[in-house]
């Protein structure tokens, strides 16, 4: 079960920031034997690939379209684990298990705005990671 802190909806300063990085990319680079080309290649399909789903979840959850979003939360958590960006694991967990239950569309939303605070903030920092590798 989910911590009830991450079910409660953020205050205005949580929102604006989130406390540290969210990416491990020591994990990225463990993972890929320090291989230059590799790491920047997950980093581009991450840079790609997120904003997509993102789009996805969002959308799906205005449609209160529980099938779609409980696919995209479940793609989502592999997407976000190459870049060890654990922050997440609880928050897509729980948006697929109230997605899979088909209610709760309350709580999947508050959990999607902590979704996309944190991804936008991964993003950020996959851009700024990116330039240390060029």
């Amino acid at each position: 079960m989910i911590s009830p802190s991450l079910l409660s909806p953020m205050t205005n300063n949580e929102l604006t920031s989130v406390n540290g990085s969210v990416c491990n990319f020591s994990y990225l680079s463990e993972i890929m034997n320090s291989k230059k080309h590799l790491i920047l290649g997950i980093m581009d399909i991450f840079l790609q690939q997120i904003p997509e789903e993102l789009n996805g979840i969002n959308d799906a959850i205005l449609k209160n379209d529980y099938e779609i979003t409980r696919r995209f939360a479940h793609t989502m958590k592999s997407s976000v684990a190459i870049l060890g960006i654990t922050v997440l694991n609880p928050i897509l967990k729980e948006m697929e298990r109230l997605s899979m239950e088909g209610s709760g569309i309350e709580q999947i939303r508050e959990l999607s705005l902590q979704l996309n605070l944190i991804c936008g903030q991964a993003l950020a920092e996959v851009e700024k990671e990116k330039t240390l590798y060029n």
